[in-house]
């Protein structure tokens, strides 16, 4: 008899245990909403009123509202990035109180930066007094960015056909017959140039063409963006956890997954799977999870917002591509971390409220001026990775 009540006893114990157990990333998934909830329309309103009557975006700003910047340097790829999150919010939170807004910039950018080089090829051409340059350039990176940005207005009427078309065309001129991409095109003497080996642009192309493809179902878009990703994944399959994380690669991937009639095969699936499995496995034993460390939801050596903001979009689409539930969990409890990490240090009030300033050292009594710049980029990635997480925490109500 007492036998069968220590038992009993033991089981019920076990049962307690094991609900407190599954019970507890829920509670912390549930804090995560909260932070959304909050962070969310702080980052849109920083964005909001950081673009200007010309559509142009205020580039940098400081947490300390007397240092002033001329921004006379811009970088047109992070605008064109700015466009992207801003029509996440409509896409995903069917919030459109930025839509004039970004329309607005998008005006401003295809106006500024959106050239024809070539009867059948436009590109994003950056400014040499905006960027140190010595001549006009033409980066694959930020053509590949401006589809991201830009695709969406063409079923609203809002851009011409013949300029998608011709971004397209500038990114698969510029790849590689393995799958790789010149990195820059130099415009005055129509050359390409690949001295300059860019982590992110074939990412950002790869991503774009997917976008373009939505509007203009042509098949060399598709297949472009394929064979990017595919040399990517070929290429980083044996470097094992020595890797860098590609958070571009990762959203692409996700979204060929996502495309009807994509032409994978088995095999080529299993090898993209395997290498957004590869870029997680690689990042989320860097993340700082000690509940009694200020950083906790950071990584190892960096608490750089921006950065953080990419690593979370990154695993956002990472959980979508792969089938390993156990990596799911994993990738869950880093989102929830990441999401409360970035909340924390997100800026709440006064002039640059929304604001998402350089590094979580911000807040420091003794933290430099570097350390507060806001650039319009720092939001525009933190804010969507908040909002893709945001369909994960939706899908987990």
């Amino acid at each position: 008899m007492k036998q069968t009540v220590f038992i009993t006893l033991s089981v019920l114990i076990f049962i307690i245990f094991l609900y407190v157990v599954i019970k507890k990333p829920a509670a912390t998934a549930s804090q995560s909403k909260t932070n959304l909830e909050n962070s969310i329309p702080l980052a849109m309103y920083y964005i909001g009123n950081s673009t200007l009557g010309n559509g142009r975006f205020v580039y940098n700003s400081n947490v300390n509202p007397e240092i002033k910047y001329r921004n006379v340097k811009y970088n047109a790829l992070r605008h064109a990035g700015t466009l992207y999150s801003m029509y996440l919010c409509e896409r995903v939170l069917k919030d459109y109180s930025l839509r004039d807004k970004r329309y607005l910039a998008s005006k401003y950018f295809v106006q500024n930066y959106v050239k024809q080089i070539s009867p059948d090829m436009y590109a994003v051409v950056s400014k040499p007094e905006e960027e140190n340059l010595k001549f006009q350039q033409a980066k694959v990176g930020g053509t590949g960015l401006a589809l991201i940005g830009l695709s969406n207005l063409y079923p609203e009427g809002k851009i011409d056909l013949k300029v998608l078309r011709g971004l397209g065309n500038f990114t698969v001129y510029m790849q590689k017959s393995d799958g790789s991409f010149y990195s820059k095109y130099n415009v005055p003497h129509r050359v390409k140039d690949d001295k300059f080996v860019s982590l992110y642009y074939p990412g950002e192309v790869a991503y774009g063409l997917l976008f373009l493809y939505e509007v203009d179902p042509d098949k060399k878009w598709l297949e472009t963006s394929k064979k990017a990703l595919l040399y990517l994944a070929n290429s980083r399959k044996d470097a094992g956890l020595n890797v860098p994380f590609d958070h571009w690669a990762m959203l692409a991937t996700k979204k060929l997954f996502e495309t009807p009639d994509n032409g994978l095969t088995e095999e080529q699936k299993v090898l993209l799977q395997n290498h957004a499995q590869q870029m997680a496995n690689y990042i989320l034993p860097k993340q700082i999870t000690d509940k009694g460390n200020t950083y906790r939801g950071g990584f190892v050596e960096n608490v750089r917002l921006c950065s953080i903001g990419t690593i979370m979009e990154g695993l956002v689409a990472i959980y979508y591509c792969t089938d390993d539930k156990k990596l799911k969990e994993k990738i869950l409890n880093a989102l929830n971390l990441g999401t409360d990490f970035l909340s924390r240090f997100q800026v709440k009030d006064g002039e640059r409220r929304g604001g998402i300033p350089t590094d979580a050292y911000w807040k420091l009594s003794n933290s430099n001026d570097k350390s507060k710049v806001i650039r319009i980029d720092n939001v525009q990635h933190v804010l969507s990775a908040w909002i893709t997480y945001s369909q994960i925490s939706a899908e987990k109500e």
